[in-house]
């Protein structure tokens, strides 16, 4: 691997509202100010990967052979990106998230909870200063008498969690053994389907209002329920012949908007706008099936069905 130059250039998505965020954050309890902004993408907040791995102690590298950004740390975690994706390798598997990483004045961003959270810190808000924090965290040394289920909440995540984060295939613990406590959405198994589901959303819907996006991730879920379908989001979106922006490979080069991404969230916790409709199509290109079809609500441009 080589050095990551600063002027690495990623792809930007098109369309995407860029903003200056930020030039501050707090860095350890420290109020620190960046060279290079932090920067507002559709809502998401996103920081410069070399500069915030460089007051955090991280080390940033790039793999020639593969393309592959590679931020690391002390911890033995190791964050992999490349360039115009939103497919990430991380400690050596692979994950979706919603955005891609960016090229902004030439450098080079990530997602600020991604790229913190993957590099087992926490992500806080001062909200005096209205200023994102960030901590590093050690990895916790397991106590006699400790359980997962009481270490996941002082971490405030859960035991799910814990056991994907650290490998662990039972609850079983022994004193002595440290456990990383800081959990990445996008491998929490709560919220894991989140990215894949709200970058479907923003291809299908990214010009609908929250409601017509919230209906496109239910039409997803109410597949998953149905026993009609594959019984898992991925499998669902990626099942032949249903979304063509999944199968055409669309998904892992897209970046989900903020409303996306909370409309993939809520209609995982259950809030379900049409319930019952497994289709959704628009009624002005295919009147004929709008005639026929048993509506279950239209919406915006996109009329469900069952």
């Amino acid at each position: 691997m080589a050095v990551l130059s600063l002027a690495l250039l990623l792809t930007v998505g098109t369309g995407s509202a860029i903003a200056a965020s930020n030039s501050s954050l707090y860095i350890e309890d420290e109020k620190v100010s960046l060279n290079k902004s932090l920067r507002l993408v559709d809502g998401v907040t996103f920081a410069p990967v070399q500069e915030l791995a460089s007051l955090m102690n991280w080390r940033v590298a790039y793999d020639s052979d593969s393309n592959y950004v590679v931020v690391m740390n002390d911890g033995g975690d190791k964050l992999a990106f490349r360039a115009g994706e939103s497919e990430i390798r991380y400690n050596g598997k692979n994950y979706d998230i919603a955005q891609t990483a960016r090229s902004i004045d030439g450098n080079t961003y990530l997602p600020l909870r991604v790229l913190t959270e993957a590099m087992h810190a926490r992500i806080g808000w001062e909200a005096e200063d209205k200023l994102s924090s960030v901590i590093g965290v050690e990895s916790y040394a397991v106590q006699a008498g400790d359980n997962l289920a009481g270490i996941a909440e002082a971490n405030g995540t859960t035991v799910a969690a814990l056991k994907a984060r650290n490998g662990l295939t039972s609850e079983a613990l022994n004193a002595g053994d440290r456990l990383q406590v800081i959990v990445p959405e996008f491998m929490d198994p709560a919220t894991a389907d989140v990215a894949l589901l709200a970058k479907l959303i923003q291809v299908e819907a990214g010009y609908e209002s929250y409601q017509g996006k919230l209906a496109i991730a239910n039409v997803v879920l109410n597949r998953v329920k149905s026993g009609r379908f594959p019984d898992t989001v991925s499998g669902v979106i990626y099942a032949a012949g249903q979304f063509p922006p999944a199968r055409n490979g669309n998904l892992q080069t897209l970046s989900a908007s903020s409303e996306s991404v909370q409309a993939a969230k809520e209609a995982l916790a259950g809030e379900n706008n049409v319930p019952g409709a497994l289709y959704f199509f628009n009624p002005k290109l295919e009147p004929a099936k709008a005639k026929k079809a048993s509506v279950v609500k239209t919406i915006g441009n996109h009329m469900f069905v069952r």
